[in-house]
């Protein structure tokens, strides 16, 4: 084979954690808190929550009687505090200023109100988009 092949896309669509950022330290630590919080140990639950919506992890583990709403308005405000300590994937940055602004977004299954912090922290914002799947 001679080379790459050559096609050309319209657009790209970019998940979040793991493609152009790293939020996993992050998530750990904000979920360990969380489960520590309850008693729990967090094992078990960070080997399972990456991935996964918050409000599904909650509900796998929060304890009976637990307000699921508040527990994810707790753990969404708790990701966005530490949001400073998510990093951009090497050289996504440069990747992503190579690109037209208007022809890349990023999608994640995180409300959006999670989702720009980290983009920004990162040093992704003013470009592309950032929006929730449906």
């Amino acid at each position: 084979m001679s080379g790459l092949p050559t096609r050309d896309f319209a657009a790209f669509l970019f998940d979040m954690d793991g493609t152009v950022l790293d939020s996993i330290a992050v998530a750990n630590k904000v979920w360990t808190r969380w489960a520590e919080g309850h008693g729990l140990d967090p094992a078990p639950l960070l080997a399972v929550m990456h991935g996964v919506q918050a409000v599904q992890t909650i509900r796998r583990f929060a304890p009976a009687g637990a307000d699921i709403d508040a527990e994810f308005a707790a753990l969404t405000q708790a990701e966005i505090d530490e949001a400073e300590g998510t990093q951009p994937i090497p050289g996504a940055r440069a990747f992503l200023a190579s690109l037209p602004a208007d022809r890349w977004a990023i999608v994640t299954s995180a409300p959006r109100i999670l989702a720009l912090p980290p983009a920004r922290s990162g040093g992704l914002a003013g470009s592309g988009r950032a929006d929730r799947r449906r």
